[in-house]
């Protein structure tokens, strides 16, 4: 990482994939701006590239990209067997149940009666930080056959990194399936509740924001209308060996029945009409009061959204199940018409309104949307059963314009500002169909301020899937493709800036204008559509991507990676010259990972963060305290090749003939041996293993295991490679 004091915001750029989206909402970003995919039966994970060539190298490095060129690609068409979970009964002590197992679907309802041959990916989301190693995340993935699988990164052989621009850069190739709930993988039940274990179908997933705690919560929701709250929580071990995923402690701590006022209508009813979503629950913050901490959890039945308090009664320890309770009856609900795929999003900020704390959000229908808010601390307001013929949600409101039938397939809320209150949050979304007849696919209730790359309005994937789908030829000229038999399936659609050159190899000007006299230029045919199947913020809200697909639209194309051109698209949010705004920022970002702030600054325009983007000649006052700590164990360290004494020199150590060792970012010790350091991911500083500084110096065992972490970086917070 380069230590410079401001550097200019880097460009973002887009890249490809092979692979076919299969469900909306597949995008999703990490709190550590890890980079997540869903498409038809795999998932590709991308990691930040964070290095950034020093000016003076005298390397040419290319274009610098925000992601590393290797990604994990796994696929998520497999069926786990029910004795993954065999761990979680084993560390508290419940028998494993025993029952026959089918692979495959075979809930109730309209989709888990179908069962589920092809088990593709329908939703993906990131926990919060702290359940997988080094303080990192892990990764859900709800399938087809209604079974969420927890992903994390497991111990390597001590070869998880590899030279990129000659820097250490981590890979992902340790990943493992760690545990897993639904469609035959069972959890145990907290608080010795008794519970017949039965195969259940999961529909909807959502984890909990981070509650400052131990470990974090995941909430799903079954085809019988329960919703579950799931505590989980996990240890690693810094020195496990290869291929081990830790110690998981999970288990569910509440559910309750959430089926809303209204009553299901039958298939064969002429006001019928279907309802449901797989992105149906969503937390909005939490509100601590006193040792607890309180949330609400919205859910999507048929044309309700009821919000339902969980509160956790604390404090609880490590490695051991919370005390969750879930109100008998929604503190909210709003009765509107839901179509299939609603979803709701929440404001990640608590207002104080008067006395009351209040909550505020955006519901998508999902053709339109609709601002909420709801109070935190007020009473339960419980809706009685009606019918919708009651409430008026029966038949979608009139619309008259085509917006009304192209659904909202992502949705994001801006940081909230604090200088200026909005009566509603500020948004952005995106619809799925993009087309020149169709203007309304992208929608924000920001001010756009001009671009300052290319003057343009909004982010620049917006500019550039305008631009695609722009594009116009005359009719004969977009269509003699076509006619002459040449396929461009494998293009996924026609872009003749980049991928295709109109003018034949040999053939001038004048003998182009000779071809295509008589051709009427008036009769123009747009020549591509795009698919928007979903968009994400990244953790500081600075930058925006999308997930699209090109089609062609004067020619079929195959819906396969061979005939599909898929792209992520980046955009950059501006954050404007506010200054309160600017403070306000700093602050937000203080809440962020290490790699989070990194990766804000570097693509973001957020600010430079200490230790990564700013050269400090000295330490904070902390890190000084701790060095001085060891001052004395440093003195008497002598060099490895020629046992003379060592001084340091900056950030490094060298002996009188020379020879050179790297030094503790912690500590400010010599590095005299490897294996005994780990690399930071952020920074790439250096630092000595906890059970290694141990040896070194016993005296100060107390002060090593209180004050320095196995996990992450001394000198910039960021999580070592592993």
């Amino acid at each position: 990482m380069a230590s410079e004091h401001h550097i200019n915001v880097l460009p973002l750029e887009s890249f490809n994939l092979t692979a076919v989206p299969a469900s909306t909402h597949n995008i999703s970003w990490s709190p550590d701006a890890e980079l997540a995919l869903g498409c038809d039966d795999c998932v590709i994970l991308f990691i930040p590239e964070f290095s950034i060539p020093q000016a003076g190298d005298g390397l040419d490095y290319g274009v610098v990209r925000q992601y590393n060129e290797a990604a994990l690609r796994f696929p998520s068409v497999e069926h786990r067997d029910p004795k993954l979970n065999r761990p979680l009964f084993d560390l508290v002590g419940q028998e494993f149940p025993r029952y026959d197992y089918v692979p495959g679907g075979g809930g109730s309802g309209t989709v888990a009666g179908q069962g589920s041959s092809m088990n593709h990916v329908v939703a993906l989301e990131w926990s919060p930080c702290g359940l997988s190693r080094m303080n990192r995340s892990v990764l859900a993935v709800l399938s087809g056959s209604g079974a969420i699988v927890v992903y994390c990164e497991g111990a390597s052989d001590g070869m998880s990194h590899y030279n990129h621009h000659g820097h250490s850069t981590r890979s992902l190739r340790p990943w493992l399936a760690a545990w897993g709930v639904g469609a035959g993988l069972l959890l145990p039940i907290a608080h010795g509740n008794k519970a017949e274990y039965m195969k259940e179908y999961i529909t909807s997933f959502a984890w909990a924001k981070d509650t400052d705690g131990y470990g974090a919560l995941l909430a799903y929701a079954n085809d019988d209308d329960e919703i579950a709250i799931v505590s989980v929580q996990s240890q690693h071990d810094s020195n496990a060996t290869p291929g081990d995923g830790g110690k998981w402690r999970v288990e569910e701590v509440a559910r309750f029945v959430a089926e809303g006022p209204h009553p299901e209508s039958d298939p064969t009813d002429p006001d019928y009409s279907p309802s449901g979503s797989s992105f149906s629950l969503s937390w909005s913050p939490w509100l601590k009061k006193g040792d607890s901490k309180i949330s609400m959890i919205s859910y999507i039945t048929k044309d309700y959204v009821g919000f339902r308090k969980i509160t956790i009664k604390g404090p609880h320890s490590d490695m051991q199940a919370p005390e969750v309770i879930a109100s008998h009856v929604d503190i909210n609900g709003v009765c509107l018409y839901l179509a299939p795929d609603a979803f709701v999003v929440w404001e990640d900020l608590i207002w104080t309104i008067g006395t009351s704390k209040v909550c505020r959000g955006m519901i998508a229908t999902p053709t339109k949307v609709q601002a909420f808010q709801v109070p935190l601390d007020g009473p339960c307001f419980k809706i009685g059963k009606h019918h919708t013929d009651e409430c008026g949600t029966t038949y979608p409101p009139p619309e008259n314009n085509s917006v009304a039938q192209n659904p909202i397939t992502g949705l994001i809320i801006h940081p909230p500002s604090l200088s200026q209150t909005t009566p509603s949050p500020s948004y952005s979304l995106v619809r799925l169909s993009a087309s020149h007849e169709n203007d309304g696919w992208y929608q924000t209730n920001l001010p756009l301020p001009p671009n300052p790359e290319d003057g343009s309005l909004g982010p620049r994937w917006a500019t550039e899937i305008n631009q695609i789908v722009q594009l116009h030829l005359p009719r004969a000229l977009a269509y003699r493709h076509v006619l002459d038999g040449a396929s461009v399936e494998s293009e996924g659609g026609l872009d003749y800036d980049d991928d295709m050159d109109l003018e034949s190899p040999g053939e001038t000007d004048s003998d182009l204008e000779d071809g295509f006299a008589g051709i009427d230029t008036e009769d123009q045919v747009h020549v591509n559509r795009i698919r928007i199947w979903g968009m994400a913020s990244s953790p500081g809200g600075g930058v925006t991507a999308v997930f699209v697909s090109q089609h062609n639209t004067v020619s079929y194309g195959r819906d396969t990676y061979a005939g599909v051109k898929c792209r992520v698209l980046f955009g950059r949010y501006d954050r404007g010259a506010d200054q309160n705004e600017t403070t306000h920022t700093a602050l937000a970002m203080k809440k962020l990972s290490t790699e989070a702030r990194a990766w804000e600054w570097m693509y973001g325009g957020g600010p430079p963060v200490p230790g990564v983007s700013i050269l400090e000649e000295q330490d904070n006052k902390q890190q000084i305290a701790l060095k001085a700590r060891f001052a004395l164990v440093g003195r008497k360290q002598q060099c490895s090749f020629c046992n003379l004494s060592l001084e340091p020199i900056g950030k490094a150590s060298r002996c009188g003939k020379g020879h050179l060792f790297a030094t503790c970012a912690t500590t400010g010790l010599p590095i005299l041996t490897p294996g005994l350091s780990r690399t930071c991911g952020v920074c790439g500083s250096k630092c000595l293993k906890r059970e290694d500084i141990v040896v070194m110096a016993p005296e100060l065992r107390d002060t090593i295991m209180g004050e320095i972490s196995a996990e992450l970086c001394g000198g910039c917070g960021g999580k070592f490679i592993n």
